[in-house]
């Protein structure tokens, strides 16, 4: 495998890896033989180099030489820092922050706008406001950096249809993310966009005190709480909407496992759609459903290993993934109280190191008595 600058290319050489957008989508997928039409778009998008694979490599080569890069340029730039600091540059006054007035304006736009249109939809027969938002939060899911934080970021309120908007929404991003991780069409990821914002408008029918509850303390409730699906498919049902987008209703509680309900269907009883859409909703709903404050870190611990009987290992991989590559940047408070940015990520055995606000470097991995208490956003 070699590097070859873009004015070097020829017609017929082939790429050794994915070609990759800012947020991280195939432009051009490896094993791709170049035509004068993708050098041409490879200028376009201005990529200065890239590399190709020679007749003697493996696939295995390939993927191992890659891995190596990646460590050798994660390093790279960890000591970099470190190198900055041992010579006397002064540290930042702050750590550096992925959020931005633009997007977190329109975040809140887009919850103002849906916020009206869920409440009009019990009453309403017109689903035209529900497509349109639906395609409003698939561009910027798509358009967004950091988009998962505007949805991590947002608090609980003792407002039943603020906190049904703000899940609704936040399970409509995250199922974009996911399908768009997957390389769905989007068409599909249209409509699974629009049957997560109507998920739990079901919710709107269950008693206060049972609306606001984390958990169910009784048999009693229980059954009640999960009514909130058969009354929400009762409220969309003559509406037209697509077959998926019901089956996303209906079965965004179901697990593969058959732990779900309302039905308690296996895995090839539930539709791939709302598979995704239940692994967004499981996510969000451990982010802001519980009284304790969440430890992110926690959370996706708990999606890899306890979620692999509930959901489809190639939601959990593709997200996991990208959970992955967002803490980086991120700020992080200790459990010590101290806040720090991550700043590397030991690539196989799942530890992190950060910096600190004087500076400091600290490698989690080695020092046992520290851990990672909360994402700061």
């Amino acid at each position: 495998m070699i590097k070859v600058k873009i004015s070097e290319l020829k017609k017929g050489d082939v790429i050794a890896e994915h070609i990759l957008n800012p947020e991280g989508q195939v432009l051009l997928a490896a094993g791709t033989a170049l035509t004068d039409k993708t050098i041409t778009l490879l200028k376009l998008w201005e990529i200065k180099e890239i590399r190709l694979r020679e007749e003697k490599d493996t696939d295995d080569d390939i993927r191992l030489s890659l891995q190596f890069d990646e460590i050798v340029a994660k390093n790279s730039k960890l000591f970099d820092k470190i190198k900055k600091i041992a010579d006397g540059e002064p540290s930042p006054p702050e750590l550096p922050s992925i959020f931005n007035k633009k997007s977190s304006e329109q975040y809140h736009d887009i919850s103002q706008k849906f916020s009206k249109i869920l409440l009009d939809l019990e009453e309403s027969t017109d689903i035209m406001p529900l497509k349109v938002m639906a395609n409003i939060i698939c561009h910027y899911a798509a358009s967004t950096v950091g988009v998962l934080a505007y949805t991590l970021k947002r608090e609980s309120t003792f407002s039943r249809q603020e906190n049904l908007v703000n899940h609704s929404l936040s399970v409509g991003i995250i199922s974009a993310k996911i399908a768009r991780l997957m390389e769905l069409p989007e068409e599909v990821i249209h409509t699974i966009v629009l049957g997560a914002l109507i998920h739990d408008i079901g919710k709107t029918k269950l008693p206060l005190d049972i609306f606001r509850q984390a958990d169910c303390y009784s048999s009693e409730e229980e059954i009640i709480y999960q009514g909130h699906v058969q009354a929400g498919y009762n409220i969309i049902k003559s509406l037209g909407l697509p077959r998926e987008v019901n089956l996303i209703l209906l079965q965004h509680h179901e697990y593969k496992d058959g732990s779900g309900f309302p039905l308690h269907l296996a895995s090839t009883k539930i539709h791939p759609y709302a598979q995704i859409v239940a692994f967004a909703n499981f996510f969000d709903s451990l982010f802001h459903e519980k009284k304790t404050p969440p430890n992110f870190f926690a959370i996706r611990k708990k999606l890899t290993q306890d979620g692999a009987n509930k959901f489809d290992t190639a939601i959990i991989d593709a997200f996991d993934h990208y959970l992955e590559s967002f803490v980086f940047n991120v700020n992080v408070e200790l459990n010590d109280g101290r806040t720090a940015e991550v700043v590397y990520n030991h690539p196989f055995y799942m530890s992190l190191v950060v910096r600190t606000l004087s500076g400091e470097f600290i490698d989690l991995s080695k020092n046992k008595d520290l851990f990672i208490a909360k994402l700061v956003l």
